[in-house]
C-alpha cells in the first residue's frame, strides 16, 4: 500500500472516529431521562371519580396517560398479546430495542416507493414516544432506538409490552387496549371475539381508516391479513385462523352503568379546592340510591313536561357526616347545561322555617304564640304591595304551629318584620345560604316568601341543619377528608319544635287538605316552596338520618302549568324516603329532653281553638300585646297612589277601605275623608267611589265594652286622573303558594 493511499485510509479513520464520537456525544446528550418506573405518576393522569362502593362515575380521557384502566400482562387475552406482537414488532422478544432487520427493509421499501411507506418502530420505540414525545424525523427515530433498548435492560421485555397495551393511543383521546375495548366494541378485551382482538392490533395503525362504524371492510380485510401472517409465521394454528375469519366485528360502545355527569363535575371541582390528585378519587355517592333517585326524576319530569316542567334535580345527604349520596339531574332539554342543584332559584317558602326558628330562640316564641293572618300591605313608592295567602282566605288568629305548617304568608312575613331581617340574613348565611349576597335593605321581609334566590344545594344543607339539632355541617361529596366540628346556630330544643311542626298532618291540614301526598307512612318533617310564577317548585324533607331536597321548574325561563311544590315534585320526595326506608330502619325524628307537653289551646281561624299537648320550649315567653299589630287603617296605606282607569265609566270605580282590627269585632265605625263623614259606615270597611286629588282618611272605631272611640289616623293618599301617570305604581298582591 503506498504511503498516499495509508494517508487517505488514516484520515478517512481518524474522520470516521471523529464522526463516530459526536454521534455518540450527541446521541448521549439526547438521551431521556428513564422513569424510575413504569406506572404513570398522579400528575399525568386526569382523575378518575368512583362511588363509594367502588363503581365507576366517569372514565376521564384529557390526561397524559391512563392510570384507571390497566391490565397486568398476564391479564391481557394471549392472543392480544401475540396479535400485538406480529402486528407492530414480529422480533421483539429478540431484539434489543431496535430491529435493524426491520429499518433495512423499511429503507429499501421506502426508497423503492419515493415516499415513506413503512416507519418500522419497535414496541419498544413506541413506549419512548410515549414517554417522551419528540418531534418525527430521523434523528429522533436514531434516538428513540438508543432510549427502547435502556428502556428494556432497565424493566425487561415484558414489563415494558405491559405498558405499551395499557398506554398505546388509539382515536377519540383513548389509550390502552381496556379503554379501546370498551369506546370500539362496548367490552372489555376478556370478552372480545377473536376478530375484535385482532382488530384492536390493526387500529393503532390509523385509528381513522379503520374505523369500525365508518370502514367496517377495510377494518375486515386488515384483520384478516394480519390473521393469514399469524398463521404462516405460526403464531396462529389453523383453527384459531378459521375463528378469526368467523367471528364477527360487532362495533359497540360501553356506557356509563350511572348516570352522575353533574355530581362529577362537582366533585373534580372540590378535588381541585382541596389539591387532591390522586388518579383515582372515591366520592360519598351511594351507587344504588343514585341510580334509584334519578329513574324517579326523570319519570317524573316526563310526565310533567307537558304541564311545563323541563328541568328537575334531586339531592339526598346523610344527617349525620353532611355526605351526598345522591345527586340526580332530569336530562336536560335544549341548549341549557346549568345544574340545577347549584343553580340559586326563587325559593318560595321553603325559608320559613328558619325565621320562625328565629323568632322561637330569640323572642321567646312557642307554638301557640298567637299571630294575626289578617290583610297586610305595605307602599312601594306611590303604589302598594299587597300580601295575601295563596287560598285568599285569612284565618284571623293562627297559632304559630298552624301558621308554619300551612306556610301561610301573613304571619311569616309578620314574623319576619318581627325578628328583623338582618338576624334573618345573618343566620341564613351562617347556615350556608352562600346566595345570598345583598343586604337586609334589599330582601326586606318579603324575603320570607322567596325574594332571595337560593340553591338546592344550600337549601338541604339547610334543612340537613334543622335534623342535626340545629348544627351546621356543610356538605362534602370526596371520601376521606377530615370530619370538621358541627358549628350550632338553633338550639336544639328549637329544632325539634321545627320537625316536630313540619311533621304534622292535621296542623297543616287547613291548606293542604287531610290525606295529603304530604303525610308520609312514617313521621318525616316536610316543607315545600313555590315562587310566586310557578317557576320554580321545591319539596324538602328530613328525618333524623337523611334530608331530601327536590326542585322542578324550567331553568330556560317561563312558568310550570300552576304546579306547586305538593303538586310537583312531593311525590318523588315520597318514594326517595321509601327507598330509604327499605334499606334501613326508619329513624324517627329527634326530640329534645329539655321540650315537656303542656296543655294548649291553639287557633287557626274563628272560635272555638284547637285544645291540644303541645311543646313548651324552656324560658320565658314573650307577652301577648307585643304579637298582634295594633288597630289601625289596613286601606289604603300612607303615601298610596290610585288612578282612574279611563276604560271604566267613572261610576263603577270604587276602592274599598278598610280596617286591620286584630281580630276583634268592632261595635261601630265612622270613616271621614278629608274631615267629612261618609255614609254607610258602621262596618269595618266601606266602598268608596274614587275620585281625583289628594285626600286624608279618618276612622273611628269604638269596640264592644268601651265607650269612647279610637281614633284611626290620618292617612294621606291621592287619585290620580284618567291618562295620568304616576311615577311608580305597586298594586298588586304578593302571595306565595304554600306547595
Amino acid at each position: 500500500m503506498s504511503p498516499r493511499l495509508r494517508r487517505r485510509l488514516g484520515a478517512a479513520a481518524a474522520v470516521a472516529a471523529a464522526a463516530t464520537l459526536l454521534l455518540g456525544v450527541a446521541t448521549w446528550r439526547s438521551r431521556m431521562p428513564l422513569p424510575a418506573s413504569l406506572r404513570p405518576p398522579a400528575t399525568a393522569v386526569a382523575p378518575q371519580f368512583l362511588a363509594a362502593d367502588g363503581t365507576p362515575l366517569s372514565y376521564s380521557y384529557r390526561g397524559a396517560l391512563n392510570a384507571n384502566a390497566t391490565l397486568a400482562l398476564w391479564q391481557v387475552p394471549p392472543l392480544l398479546r401475540e396479535a400485538f406482537v406480529s402486528s407492530e414488532d414480529k422480533r421483539y422478544w429478540q431484539h434489543g430495542g431496535a430491529d435493524w432487520i426491520a429499518r433495512f427493509d423499511a429503507l429499501w421499501d421506502n426508497l423503492r416507493a419515493g415516499r415513506v411507506v413503512r416507519g418500522a418502530s419497535t414496541i419498544g420505540e413506541q413506549v419512548v414516544r410515549i414517554l417522551h414525545p419528540r418531534p418525527r424525523g430521523y434523528w429522533s427515530h436514531w434516538v428513540a432506538g438508543v432510549d427502547a433498548g435502556r428502556l428494556l435492560r432497565r424493566f425487561g421485555h415484558a414489563q415494558v409490552l405491559e405498558f405499551y397495551l395499557n398506554q398505546v393511543p388509539y382515536g377519540a383521546r383513548r389509550r390502552g387496549v381496556v379503554q379501546a375495548a370498551r369506546y370500539y366494541f362496548g367490552r372489555d378485551p376478556g370478552a372480545l371475539d377473536p376478530a375484535e382482538q385482532l382488530a384492536l392490533a390493526v387500529l393503532v395503525r390509523s385509528p381513522t381508516r379503520y374505523d369500525p362504524r365508518r370502514h367496517p371492510g377495510a377494518l375486515r380485510r386488515a384483520v384478516d391479513q394480519l390473521a393469514g401472517r399469524m398463521r404462516a409465521a405460526g403464531s396462529l394454528s389453523a383453527i384459531q385462523a378459521d375463528a378469526v375469519r368467523r367471528a364477527p366485528i360487532t362495533p359497540g360502545r360501553q356506557m356509563l352503568a350511572l348516570d352522575a355527569g353533574a355530581f362529577v363535575v362537582h366533585a373534580a371541582s372540590r378535588a381541585r379546592a382541596r389539591g387532591r390528585d390522586a388518579p383515582v378519587q372515591r366520592t360519598t355517592l351511594d351507587a344504588p340510591l343514585q341510580r334509584f333517585v334519578q329513574g324517579a326524576l326523570a319519570r317524573r319530569q316526563r310526565l310533567l313536561a307537558a304541564r311545563g316542567v323541563a328541568n328537575a334535580a334531586a339531592l339526598v345527604v346523610d344527617n349525620r357526616s353532611g355526605a351526598v349520596l345522591a345527586w340526580a339531574v332530569a336530562p336536560q332539554q335544549g341548549a341549557f347545561a346549568l345544574d340545577p342543584v347549584l343553580s340559586p332559584r326563587q325559593p318560595g317558602s321553603t325559608l320559613k322555617p328558619f325565621v320562625y326558628g328565629l323568632a322561637m330562640q330569640n323572642l321567646g316564641w312557642q307554638p301557640d304564640t298567637l299571630l294575626l293572618d289578617t290583610p297586610l300591605a305595605e307602599t312601594v313608592g306611590p303604589g302598594v304591595h299587597r300580601y295575601r295567602n295563596y287560598s285568599g282566605r285569612h284565618y284571623g288568629r293562627v297559632s304559630l304551629r298552624y301558621a308554619l305548617a300551612n306556610s301561610l304568608n301573613i304571619p311569616a312575613v309578620r314574623t319576619a318584620q318581627a325578628v328583623g331581617i338582618a338576624p334573618i340574613v345573618q343566620l341564613l348565611r351562617e347556615l350556608g345560604f352562600r346566595s345570598l349576597r345583598q343586604g337586609a335593605d334589599y330582601y326586606g321581609p318579603a324575603i320570607v316568601l322567596g325574594d332571595g334566590a337560593v340553591s338546592l344545594y344550600e337549601l338541604v344543607q339547610g334543612y340537613a341543619t334543622l335534623a342535626r339539632q340545629g348544627r351546621w355541617l356543610p356538605l362534602h361529596v370526596l371520601s376521606g377528608l377530615p370530619r370538621p366540628q358541627p358549628l350550632p346556630l338553633l338550639s336544639p330544643a328549637v329544632s325539634s319544635v321545627l320537625a316536630s311542626i313540619l311533621s304534622d298532618p292535621d296542623a297543616r291540614a287547613a291548606e293542604f287538605g287531610a290525606d295529603s301526598v304530604l303525610d308520609l307512612p312514617y313521621p318525616t318533617a316536610v316543607k315545600t316552596g313555590t315562587s310566586s310564577d310557578y317557576r320554580d317548585i321545591w319539596s324538602v324533607g328530613f328525618d333524623r338520618r337523611y334530608t331530601v331536597g327536590v326542585w322542578m321548574g324550567r331553568l330556560g325561563g317561563g312558568s310550570t302549568d300552576g304546579l306547586t311544590g305538593s303538586s310537583g315534585p312531593a311525590p318523588v320526595l315520597r318514594d326517595i324516603f321509601a327507598r330509604l326506608r327499605r334499606d334501613a330502619p326508619y329513624a324517627g325524628l329527634w326530640q329534645d329532653p329539655q321540650l315537656r307537653l303542656r296543655p294548649t289551646c291553639e287557633w287557626i281561624g274563628p272560635p272555638p281553638c284547637v285544645r291540644r299537648e303541645d311543646w313548651r320550649l324552656p324560658g320565658p315567653s314573650l307577652p301577648a300585646a307585643l304579637r298582634a299589630p295594633l288597630l289601625a287603617i289596613a286601606r289604603p296605606l300612607p303615601g298610596e297612589t290610585l288612578a282612574l282607569d279611563p276604560r271604566l265609566p267613572r261610576q263603577a270605580q270604587v276602592y274599598r277601605f278598610a280596617l286591620d282590627t286584630g281580630g276583634r269585632v268592632p261595635r261601630r265605625v265612622e270613616w271621614l275623608l278629608d274631615g267629612h263623614e261618609l255614609p254607610g259606615g258602621h262596618a269595618d270597611s266601606l266602598d268608596w267611589r274614587i275620585r281625583p286629588g289628594a285626600h286624608r282618611l279618618q276612622a273611628r272605631v269604638w269596640l264592644r265594652g268601651a265607650a269612647a272611640p279610637r281614633v284611626l289616623g290620618p292617612v294621606d293618599f291621592e287619585v290620580l286622573g284618567a291618562g295620568a301617570r304616576p311615577a311608580r305604581h305597586a298594586s298588586g298582591a304578593r302571595s306565595t303558594p304554600p306547595g
